[in-house]
């Protein structure tokens, strides 16, 4: 018997505050459900759950498979409902016709306010510099509301050099590589494990002659405003 996962479950299983599906091999999972399930920081998983949970305590956990198995049906043949094959090419035009969004970071949240992200989970995307041959990136890793005072997030370069007129405080603590300032005329080098820290209303060089990533936090958190990046 096949069962099929679409948005709407996804969204109908986040709503009982569970975070993990098991589902079986023979279950499919429409390319929108899965997106709609990270964007739920729903964790599917492939078998059953852990012996210890009880009957009634796995079909929670398993949202509504029970629905779901009731809408669609294999014959004994081992041919597929066409109900099945029609919702299942309906939920993949309408993923196709939607932008693709990107990944989203792993976080945990207290009330306090306190975050921590899963840096497994940081992607980092195009920086734009003006010129589309740079090879640079970045990935802010709070939001405004998480942090209204301070930016903070990753970036890297690759065998590139661009200038920059920093129009607000930023410390850069360097995980890998070798980043390269170069201020009136003159060149900083630093490796990893140092740190950086330009003030604002600073015009400097970024460079890295082969590759480096860093940790950069900036004052205020608004440094795109203020210096009218634009992606």
């Amino acid at each position: 018997m096949k069962t099929l996962i679409t948005v709407s479950e996804i969204r109908q299983f986040a709503g009982s505050g569970k975070k993990t599906m098991y589902i079986d091999a023979n279950t499919i999972v429409t390319p929108a459900a899965r997106d709609a399930a990270g964007e739920c920081g729903i964790k599917i998983v492939v078998g059953a759950p852990p012996e210890k949970i009880s009957e009634k305590h796995q079909r929670n956990e398993a949202g509504i498979s029970t629905k779901i198995t009731e809408n669609v049906n294999q014959e004994a043949s081992g041919a597929v409902d066409p109900a099945l094959i029609a919702k299942i090419v309906g939920e993949v035009i309408k993923s196709l016709n939607q932008s693709p969004k990107p990944p989203q970071l792993v976080k945990e949240a207290d009330p306090s306010g306190l975050r921590l992200v899963k840096g497994n989970s940081v992607v980092l995307e195009n920086f734009n510099t003006g010129d589309p041959s740079h090879n640079v990136k970045i990935k802010e890793i709070l939001s405004i509301k998480e942090s209204p005072n301070m930016a903070t997030g990753f970036m890297s370069m690759e065998n590139t050099t661009f200038d920059w007129h920093l129009t607000y405080d930023e410390i850069d603590y360097i995980v890998e590589g070798t980043l390269e300032f170069i201020v009136h005329g003159k060149k900083y080098t630093g490796t990893a494990g140092d740190v950086f820290f330009i003030p604002a209303d600073t015009k400097v060089t970024f460079s890295a002659p082969d590759k480096v990533k860093f940790f950069f936090v900036t004052y205020p958190a608004n440094w795109a405003e203020l210096s009218g990046y634009e992606k």
